[in-house]
């Protein structure tokens, strides 16, 4: 019998190399030429599909995997592909947190960070991996913090979507293992424990969270649960960190007395009168010093060699129906700065029951804390200022306290037993169900409970020289805050798909949902002062409560409940269109405005899989847009509803009065993003060449903004929704496989971000405060000035044609292109956006036999910048203090000179000055890493299953356009690592 015969419908099953089944495979049956019928895989990994008469291949294709085929054989009628995944890949799921997405079928905007990437940096810490990787996620460039352990950075997401009038206003929102999670514990996340880092950035991306999305979303998955005997994984990485003083161009001890000399501190040195000749005696006693060869580096006295372990260690095992994993990790720094210290442990648990494609239980515990020490002894720009003639030692070894100009040494403050302490605690417990029902219908639901607890505590010595003039029964003080979070969520939702058509080529999904939050938070403390002892230990010692204080605390409370649906339909994987629809309401808005809708719609085309496109070049090109609205709620839970606080000072007749808490203004509505995103994703010569480009608007409307209020109403000010921001921009990233194979490898990366902000509509309020703000006439910084039509990061100053080189003036230039000698703070323009033009990473991995060499590089360009060391320790520098070296140079000094800088012994300070805005073009190298695999052979003489060594360095250059100090509370550091990974 002829085997076309003999062909019928057949079935199968499809499964990842680990055995784990794959949904939404593309099954074909073909002629070797031509398609001729189609199908996809089930949750179950299973399929079914008619073979056609002249059917000889049936093959299997998922985005991420190599592509398997089949040769059709007369006498069989089950198949079984087992898919490898790509080396180099676009992943093939972006995870969301809630329903994983196929990347070939999504809409969204997003960017997806896997395990290898994070392990082939060197880590700093998780926010700073993520921004050194993701275009368009940006930690705000801070000079003042630089390397210090405990701070964590503002961040945005595309641009910021709300004006900063509080803490954490344009946070994105956290979610690992699905729980939302404070932005602390992401911060002292390891690498080596985490699988996968989504960020989602549009409104299809980020629609299951509806109304907290409009900052955007990151998704971390930790590593998961395999079957198998018990596998054993160590990471340990080891780092010293060096303190970068390059920014800082100090004057020597001999500079530095010149300098004194010719801002006249000692007149002429050749006076007769008694005052002459006390600074005649004064210069010449530290001219001797001088040539005693005093020139003390203050910058080094607070510092150290910063020192961080970091060690992981994961337990891993079970059946095929019971699996789990079990991982601890330890991170101590000492940081650069002595004092200053931050130590955290995890531990973490995860237990799965059951099969994915039938019923499967989770439950994921996670405990993080972390101890922290702060400086007590003040900022490291106080050691800047100090004179470098002068000891910090007498001769008798003991503390210098006649520094000169009275200036009083920090050592001192160091010295003491003052300090700045913070514990924090969470605990994080998960459970989740799945349950496959059948017919291609299943139930997923979560339930998570988290708690947070942090105490601070600060002690001051009453030895402090800020109690100087304090008298002394009230010295010395204790600052305690104790703080407590509890979140409560669950969530469930159904998921059906359908494959409908002959050949199945019409796929439906359809997601049904709700979801309830319950947030509380309190914090109680109090200030405590008189102590007696620089060596107390608890604030039971203290005398009294400080004068005018009580004891303090605060109470929230806030509830969610929202509803979702969302459907999306593929039509033979090449055209597709989702839509979700989602109704939240908050117990933080009054009655009428309690619930609000949000939704999105996106549409896609996968043009790669017409049969007009040349395969052999064009491996995937997707063209994907969305528009959706989501909304923020970034306030506190009482301003639209009435709440009283009792007031221990508001006594009569032996009962404690109360107050309300705010003017809640009950109207109050929901901050609402308008997001619209436009996107490509494609890949060519089987993925040499990938990457994606996306362009998006976002519009914030009303926005929840501060307005004054008449005093009868007894508050100041109120909330009112009367804002509206917008934000544009693009983003790109290219990877390219240059050379693949061994023993050589070659993989480049760039990507590229640019973002411009305009204000649309502000409150009188905030115009007020502009007001405010102008009046600042001893300001020699430039300060926030927001108005409609402009960026929220203009840059605002008074225009300067330079100076005078007749008699050493500064000319300005007003509005109308009139020079004057006079600054006016009305007169200032916008000269230029704080924010980059663009800005992104780029970087190679190379491979040479067991070698890998990494690198990564961040680039920032275009921004306008004020340079304050201009300012403030260039012109009109403070010669009682130590100053920039360019404090010499370009100078006025005489009727004729043509200067950038006014003369040497002006000391008024001078306003905000277009003279000292610069544009800066930045690049940095962020990580560097050699590594070697150890050869399998070797690992078995080690009795190991693998083992890999690096050795590499972060923040290892920084090159700028503008010359400034950087690093002034806390200086920026180079960070040398060792790492071992070892699997047993």
């Amino acid at each position: 019998m002829p085997l076309s015969a003999q062909k019928g419908m057949v079935s199968g099953v499809v499964h990842a190399d680990d055995g784990t089944p794959l949904e939404h495979v593309s099954i074909k049956a073909t002629d070797g030429k031509k398609v001729l019928a189609t199908t996809q895989s089930d949750a179950k990994g299973l399929f079914t599909i008619k073979l056609p008469a002249t059917a000889v291949e049936l093959s299997a294709q998922l985005l991420g995997y190599k592509a398997a085929v089949l040769k059709v054989s007369e006498s069989r009628t089950t198949y079984h592909f087992v898919l490898n995944e790509q080396a180099e890949k676009i992943s093939e799921a972006v995870v969301t947190g809630y329903v994983n997405k196929r990347k070939e079928s999504y809409t969204g905007a997003s960017f997806v960070i896997d395990h290898e990437t994070l392990i082939r940096q060197t880590n700093t810490n998780l926010l700073d991996m993520i921004k050194n990787n993701t275009p368009g996620f940006e930690l705000i460039p801070n000079n003042e913090y630089g390397a210090d352990p405990n701070h964590i950075p503002d961040m945005v997401l595309r641009g910021r979507s709300s004006f900063v009038e509080g803490d954490r206003t344009n946070l994105p929102l956290f979610i690992l293992d699905g729980v939302e999670t404070d932005v602390r514990v992401i911060f002292s996340l390891q690498p080596a424990s985490i699988k996968q880092v989504s960020v989602l950035k549009d409104a299809a991306a980020t629609a299951y969270y509806g109304s907290k999305a409009a900052n955007g979303v990151v998704v971390i998955t930790s590593m998961p649960t395999k079957a198998g005997r018990l596998q054993v994984d160590y990471d340990g990485r080891y780092q010293l960190s060096v303190a970068d003083l390059s920014a800082y161009r100090l004057l020597n001890a001999a500079e530095k007395l010149e300098y004194e000399r010719m801002a006249g501190i000692y007149g002429d040195l050749k006076g007769s009168s008694q005052t002459d000749l006390e600074r005649q005696k004064v210069y010449y006693e530290k001219l001797d010093r001088v040539k005693a060869g005093v020139n003390t580096n203050w910058l080094r006295m607070p510092l150290r060699t910063g020192v961080t372990h970091q060690h992981n260690l994961s337990f891993m095992g079970g059946s095929d129906i019971f699996r789990y994993r079990l991982m601890g990790g330890y991170s101590g720094t000492n940081g650069l700065m002595q004092k200053s210290n931050r130590h955290t442990a995890s531990l973490y648990v995860n237990l799965v029951y059951g099969d994915w494609t039938r019923l499967f239980i989770q439950y994921t515990g996670r405990v993080e804390s972390a101890l922290t020490d702060d400086v007590p002894y003040g900022s490291f720009s106080n050691y800047a200022l100090l004179n470098p003639y002068d000891a910090p030692y007498t001769a008798a070894g003991v503390l210098n306290n006649e520094l000169s100009f009275g200036k009083p040494n920090p050592l001192y403050e160091k010295s003491l037993s003052s300090y700045i302490n913070s514990s924090a605690r969470t605990m994080s417990n998960s459970l989740r169900l799945r349950w496959n029902i059948g017919g291609g219908l299943r139930i997923e639901g979560t339930a998570a409970l988290t708690s947070t607890q942090t105490d601070d505590e600060s002690f001051f010595s009453p030895l402090s020289q800020r109690f100087l003039y304090v008298e002394k029964q009230k010295r010395g003080s204790f600052d305690i805050l104790h703080s407590r979070h509890a979140d409560i969520s669950s969530s469930i939702f159904a998921v059906w798909n359908k494959a409908l058509g002959k050949y199945g080529q019409h796929l439906l999904n359809l997601t049904l949902g709700a979801n309830v939050q319950a947030i509380e938070q309190k914090s109680d403390g109090f200030i405590a002062t008189g102590l007696l002892s620089d060596k107390v230990d608890h604030a039971s010692m203290a005398k009294s409560f400080a004068e005018g204080s009580t004891p303090q605390g605060n109470r929230d409370r806030a509830r969610m409940l929202g509803g979702y649906i969302n459907a999306q339909y593929v039509y033979d994987n090449r055209y597709f269109i989702d839509a979700s629809f989602r109704r939240e309401g908050s117990s933080k808005f009054g009655a009428q405005q309690k619930y609000a809708p949000f939704g999105m719609l996106g549409i896609g085309w996968n043009v790669h899989k017409e049969g007009f496109m040349n395969h052999g070049v064009v491996t995937l090109l997707k063209i994907r847009a969305s528009a959706g609205i989501v909304g923020n709620v970034n306030f506190h839970s009482y301003q639209a509803r009435q709440a009283y606080s009792y007031r221990s000072d508001l006594i009569y007749n032996n009962q404690i009065g109360a107050v309300p808490t705010a003017l809640a203004n009950t109207h109050l509505r929901w901050e609402r993003t308008l997001k619209r995103n436009a996107g490509v994703d494609f890949a060519l010569f089987d993925d040499r060449v990938s990457g994606s480009f996306d362009a998006y608007l976002n519009t914030t409307n009303d926005l929840v903004m501060t307005v004054a209020k008449p005093a009868h109403t007894g508050f100041l000010n109120g909330k009112e929704n009367l804002g509206q921001i917008r934000n544009a921009g693009v983003e790109l990233s290219l990877r390219g496989r240059v050379f693949s194979g061994r023993p050589l490898g070659l993989n480049v990366y760039l990507t590229m971000s640019h973002n411009r902000n305009r204000i649309v509509k502000i409150s009188d309020y905030l115009r007020n405060r502009n007001a405010d703000n102008v009046k600042q006439g001893n300001s020699r910084l430039p300060v926030p000035l927001y108005a409609e039509g402009e960026s929220l990061t203009a840059l605002k100053v008074m225009r300067s044609a330079g100076i005078n080189p007749a008699n050493g003036r500064e000319v300005f230039i007003k509005r109308n292109g009139e020079y004057t000698y006079t600054y006016d703070y009305n007169e200032r323009q916008v000269v230029g956006d704080t924010s980059p033009r663009v800005q992104g990473t780029w970087g190679f991995s190379a491979t040479w036999k067991d070698f890998s060499l990494t690198a990564a590089f961040n680039y920032r360009l275009g921004a306008t910048l004020y340079n304050s060391t201009l300012a403030t320790k260039v012109e009109g520098a403070d010669p009682l203090t130590n100053v920039d070296r360019r404090v010499f140079y370009s100078r006025w000094r005489e009727p004729g000179n043509a200067a950038l800088f006014k003369h040497i012994a002006l000391r008024e300070a001078t306003p905000p000055t277009s003279r000292f805005v610069a544009k800066e073009y930045v690049l940095e190298g962020t990580s560097l890493m050699l590594a070697y695999q150890v050869p399998s052979n070797l690992c078995r003489v080690c009795r190991v299953a693998d083992a890999r060594i690096s050795l590499s360095t972060g923040q290892f250059f920084y090159l700028s356009t503008i010359k400034r100090e950087r690093g002034l509370a806390y200086p920026f550091a180079h960070v040398f690592e060792i790492g071992l990974n070892v699997k047993i």
